[in-house]
């Protein structure tokens, strides 16, 4: 996870004062990261209702501002307007649904966990900018999205 999280922030601007939504954040690591960070504002999503358990007893024990709901990534309803979106994903079916919470001119971060090519797929859904970070465990895709 080190190496992971090294490539991931490299590939995210500073998270000071951002409001941040965590797409597929399992046990809430990455969202207790971006807290730590200095990120304002934090939501971790998960379909695995076991892993956001495991997030939520953390917050509980450790408070950090930070809340996780249960949600299938094909079907993440609009969870706001954030900044920065980061996602985890084996498809792209989920960029538009993921585009949608993410504030015009905000950065998306994906990790594309099984070699999966993402730039057409982020074009096709109003992504710009968009620049590969190479990683052993999943390339890192970031775009803006279209102002």
């Amino acid at each position: 996870m080190a190496d992971q999280a090294a490539t991931l922030l490299e590939a995210l601007p500073d998270l000071a004062g951002r409001s941040v939504l965590v797409v597929g954040c399992g046990d809430g690591r990455y969202p207790r990261l971006f807290r730590a960070e200095g990120a304002r504002r934090v939501v971790g999503v998960d379909a695995d209702q076991v892993l956001i358990a495991v997030a939520q007893r953390e917050e509980e024990r450790n408070p950090a501002g930070i809340s996780y709901e249960v949600h299938q990534p094909v079907r993440l309803p609009v969870m706001g307007t954030f900044d920065i979106v980061t996602a985890f994903l084996d498809s792209p079916d989920p960029l538009g649904r993921i585009a949608a919470s993410l504030a015009p001119g905000g950065l998306l971060v994906v990790i594309a966990t099984n070699g999966l090519s993402l730039e057409e797929s982020l074009r096709d859904n109003g992504f710009q900018d968009i620049v590969l970070h190479r990683h052993e465990s999943g390339d890192v895709h970031s775009a803006r999205k279209a102002s």
